[in-house]
C-alpha cells in the first residue's frame, strides 16, 4: 500500500485515531523544521520525556528536505515498549485541508508499509492549529489504539514548551 491509500480507505478512516491540537506560541515554519532536525535521542526526548526512549536517522534527511528520511525511534505507546522505523513522505500525495503537511509511513523490517499517518497544520492568530490522523487497519492492537491519543497529545502540547527557543537558537540566530 502506499501511504494515500490508507487515508482513502473507508474501514481504517472509521476506525482512525483524530487529534486536533491548538499550539499556542509556534509557528509553521517552526514545526516545518523541527521534522527534519529530530536529530539524537537527546532531542527526540524534549517532545516526550517520559515515552521517548531513543532515536537515530537510518536515513537523515537533506538539507532541502526530509521527506525520504527513515528515523528509527524507541517509545512507549499504551504502556508497550515499541520499535519504529518511520520513513517521511511527500504530503501532496495524501489529500489534507490544512496548508502544511507531514506524512509518515511506519515501515517493516523489509522496507514495506505497513501504516501510515499524517499531522497537517496552519497558522492561526495564537499560534498553530494541528491535526493528527491515524488511520486503523483491523489488525492494529487495542492497547495501540487506546494509547495513541494520549501519546500524540502529550507530544503536540510539548512542542510549544521547547520549540520556540530551540528554533530561534537554530535557525534565527544564524540569519542575523
Amino acid at each position: 500500500m502506499k501511504p494515500r491509500d490508507f487515508f482513502l480507505n473507508k474501514e481504517f478512516m472509521e476506525n482512525a485515531v483524530i487529534e486536533d491540537h491548538e499550539l499556542k506560541g509556534i509557528t509553521p515554519e517552526m514545526v516545518d523544521w523541527w521534522w527534519g532536525h529530530i536529530d539524537n535521542s537527546e532531542r527526540y526526548k524534549l517532545w516526550h520525556p517520559k515515552d521517548h526512549v531513543s532515536f537515530r536517522w537510518l536515513v537523515p534527511p537533506t538539507p532541502q528536505s526530509y521527506i525520504g528520511a527513515i528515523q528509527l525511534v524507541e517509545e512507549y505507546i499504551g504502556g508497550q515498549l515499541v520499535t519504529v522505523r518511520i520513513r517521511w513522505e511527500d504530503p501532496r500525495d495524501v489529500p489534507a485541508e490544512y496548508s502544511h503537511a507531514l506524512v509518515a509511513s511506519i515501515l517493516d523490517d523489509k522496507g514495506e508499509i505497513i501504516r501510515s499517518f499524517k499531522h497537517e497544520y496552519e497558522k492561526t492568530p495564537y499560534g498553530v492549529r494541528m491535526r493528527s490522523t491515524f488511520p486503523l487497519t483491523p489488525d492494529t492492537p487495542k492497547w495501540r489504539a487506546q494509547g495513541l491519543p494520549t501519546h500524540n497529545r502529550e507530544e503536540m502540547q510539548r512542542l510549544p514548551e521547547f520549540l520556540p527557543r530551540l528554533y530561534r537558537e537554530e535557525v534565527l540566530s544564524q540569519r542575523e
